[in-house]
């Protein structure tokens, strides 16, 4: 049976593993039912059912650190409410993300005044504004959320870009400020891909100000040479910027286990079969079947991999991950196992190397979002990326 495409719907490929062997980790499951297990290779055919299988995930240094040796940032981000005491966004951005990560519900009012108390106070200590609960100064790390527990879309008054026009639970696995390998000693963590955001009507555009004299958020932007447009961030939903992108025509996704429990990520496969990167998501939740297309995945951002700290600094807060792309387990990051998001054997290892992605689906002149991805830059290359204008609501 051949795979059907991303495009117009999703869904699991129909690879069948040689190995016996059981993986320890997250496994891929397709619609027969087996999982992939054992060493990494790509399929030479199309028509093939038959590989030696993907390696899902990968085992990393054990790290336990006491609280004894917390150090003071790491003692602030034991106090989910101090955020009076935050003068930048590096530290700022941790807080929030805790705070969204740990405690959101739309249905609980004294939530929603707790954390539009907090964004207040952020703006207040470190500058910019909120849109759609996004923060400006950092958005694009906020703009990489994705869904810790299945998503249901309830608030149409809200974007699909933001969290807020979902009902559910969310997190950020690609936060450079949640990450402790990221190196200290480094002059850039995270690059921004877009020159720049939009909101509002195409001629009457608010430019977001990304905060980009903090040094310790370290994030590298875009040669900047025109002055910010407009003042009311509140006029629209719409989001207009120009990237890089390609068709999600010929890829698929597979489900991963970890656990024997399904977690919010799904490994992307593209028309040669190979393992090129993966989708923050649930197989069932992106292959939803839609009469709207065509698919698009859209360039976003990257960020810096580092190698893992063999003199442990292990997590403090739920929300602190290690670096690449880790796994969302019962209600925080796992520190033990993380998710293998690319064929070594087949695509070149770098610390620049996976694209922070947008899944996005066309409804006529606008697009909504549908998941975060990350793939292979060597993988996005071969797809021939066109530069395009993205409208999205």
């Amino acid at each position: 049976m051949a795979a059907d495409r991303l495009s117009p719907f999703w869904t699991t490929s129909p690879l069948r593993s040689k190995s016996t062997t059981p993986s320890p980790g997250p496994e891929s499951s397709r619609d027969d039912g087996k999982s992939i297990s054992g060493g990494s290779s790509d399929l030479s055919s199309a028509k093939s059912t038959r590989t030696r299988g993907r390696t899902s995930i990968k085992r990393m240094m054990k790290r336990i650190r006491s609280s004894s040796n917390l150090t003071s940032s790491d003692q602030l981000l034991m106090q989910p409410t101090s955020f009076k005491e935050v003068e930048n966004w590096y530290t700022g951005f941790q807080l929030y993300n805790m705070l969204i990560t740990t405690r959101f519900s739309s249905n609980d009012t004294e939530y929603i005044n707790d954390i539009s108390k907090a964004c207040s106070t952020l703006s207040k200590n470190c500058g910019g504004q909120f849109i759609h609960g996004l923060p400006e100064s950092v958005f694009d790390l906020a703009l990489l959320w994705c869904p810790a527990k299945p998503l249901k879309r309830t608030n149409t008054t809200q974007p699909t870009w933001s969290w807020l026009g979902w009902e559910g639970r969310i997190n950020f696995p690609f936060d450079p400020t949640s990450c402790p390998d990221v190196p200290r000693n480094k002059d850039g963590i995270f690059r921004s891909e877009i020159l720049q955001y939009h909101i509002g009507t195409k001629a009457a555009p608010y430019t977001i100000r990304r905060e980009k004299k903090d040094t310790q958020l370290r994030i590298q932007y875009p040669p900047y040479f025109h002055a910010p447009r407009g003042h009311d961030t509140n006029i629209s939903d719409t989001l207009r910027f120009s990237a890089q992108t390609i068709s999600a025509e010929g890829f698929t996704a597979e489900q991963l286990h970890y656990e024997e429990e399904k977690i919010p990520c799904s490994q992307l496969i593209n028309n040669k079969y190979q393992l090129c990167g993966v989708i923050m998501d649930f197989e069932e939740s992106i292959s939803e079947p839609s009469t709207n297309g065509p698919y698009e995945f859209v360039l976003l951002s990257r960020n810096l991999r580092s190698e893992t700290v063999r003199q442990p600094r292990g997590p403090v807060h739920p929300t602190t991950h290690p670096s690449g792309t880790p796994i969302w387990n019962r209600e925080r990051f796992s520190w033990s196992q993380e998710v293998v998001d690319f064929n070594e054997d087949i695509f070149s290892s770098g610390p620049w190397k996976m694209l922070n992605v947008m899944l996005i689906r066309w409804v006529g002149e606008y697009a909504e979002r549908v998941a975060v991805a990350r793939i292979h830059e060597e993988g996005w290359l071969q797809c021939n990326p066109v530069k395009k204008d993205i409208v999205l609501r």
